[in-house]
């Protein structure tokens, strides 16, 4: 049971770093952080992990099974057994910091992706009223190089 907190832990401070390295001017480490853990955070999405007419992909996180097997599935109250409570709790509470920095990644990411998008449409509409200044080569250079 250890081993897979360490890894879940591992796992978030992995997504903590890519999100702060995105604010650090890295944007596309949030694109990676938002495509890494989208299936444990989005679920599987359509059109992306499987198709129309198919099944979705079961998603396995290794903590969902239970810790005895299964075997006592329907006798598992809450209220017998508090050390499966406070292991259910951990995990919930793991699983939602994961999701808080793969989300705000996502944000992050769709954010500065139409801000870039937005600037080269408003860069190739107007581009006659930036002035010369603006270009790496002048118009009258391309006649010396051949481009």
């Amino acid at each position: 049971m250890s081993n897979s907190n360490e890894k879940i832990q591992e796992e978030i401070l992995l997504s903590k770093r890519m999100f702060i390295g995105g604010c650090f001017g890295l944007p596309w480490l949030w694109i990676c952080n938002a495509l890494y853990f989208r299936l444990r955070v989005f679920g599987p999405l359509l059109l992306v992990d499987y198709w129309p007419g198919q099944r979705p992909p079961i998603v396995l996180d290794g903590e969902e099974n239970d810790v005895d097997g299964g075997a006592n599935n329907n006798n598992n109250n809450d209220s017998s057994n508090p050390r499966r409570t406070m292991e259910q709790l951990e995990y919930e509470m793991t699983r939602k910091q994961l999701s808080m920095w793969v989300k705000r990644s996502t944000i992050g990411a769709f954010v500065v992706m139409s801000l870039f998008v937005s600037w080269i449409i408003t860069f190739q509409v107007n581009k006659d009223s930036f002035g010369p200044k603006w270009f790496v080569m002048d118009e009258t250079d391309a006649t010396k190089t051949g481009w």
